[in-house]
């Protein structure tokens, strides 16, 4: 492995850490910037633009107005000339409403994203993803999670302590 090699991994590891952070703290220019504008985006029953995901995303996670959390784990990154097939494991935890009660609940996820990357003008970024769920676990009322311990809550955008740490949104 050479220098450019390296740092074209590093490079694309960055974009889906900062896509996860997007996610995670709903700040929907670091969802939209790990995707090139014509990219496409298959998520389950979604199919459409990084845009169009990105305001579908926060929508629902800012129903409940909780956190998310997305965990990557392995990533295998096949390197192409300007073209890279990446597939990411990840584990999320997403909040959402329950369907019976309108309550706010906690569903854990294990899949992968089945990316393929594009370096345009310098930039690595997804031209093309496929989101995979490996498993689901059942739902948990979030009721039976609230408790911190005196440790901050996670939040949303500028609400989360993280906001004042990292200066640099985009």
């Amino acid at each position: 492995m050479d220098i450019e090699e390296i740092s074209d991994r590093l490079e694309i590891r960055q974009v889906l850490l900062r896509y996860c952070r997007g996610v995670d703290r709903g700040i929907a220019s670091l969802i939209v910037g790990a995707y090139h504008e014509d990219a496409i985006d298959t998520h389950g029953a979604f199919t459409g633009s990084a845009e169009e995901f990105a305001a579908l995303c926060i929508e629902n996670f800012d129903k409940p107005n909780l956190s998310a959390q997305h965990h990557l784990t392995n990533s295998i990154i096949e390197l192409n000339g300007d073209r890279a097939a990446v597939e990411t494991y990840f584990l999320a935890w997403r909040p959402q409403l329950g369907e019976k009660t309108g309550d706010p609940e906690l569903v854990q996820i294990g899949g992968r994203y089945l990316d393929r990357f594009e370096k345009r003008n310098g930039s690595w970024k997804i031209s093309q993803r496929n989101v995979v769920f490996d498993w689901v676990q059942a739902p948990v009322p979030i009721s039976e999670l609230d408790e911190t311990h005196g440790y901050p809550k996670g939040a949303r955008r500028e609400a989360d302590l993280s906001a004042a740490l990292l200066l640099d949104e985009t």
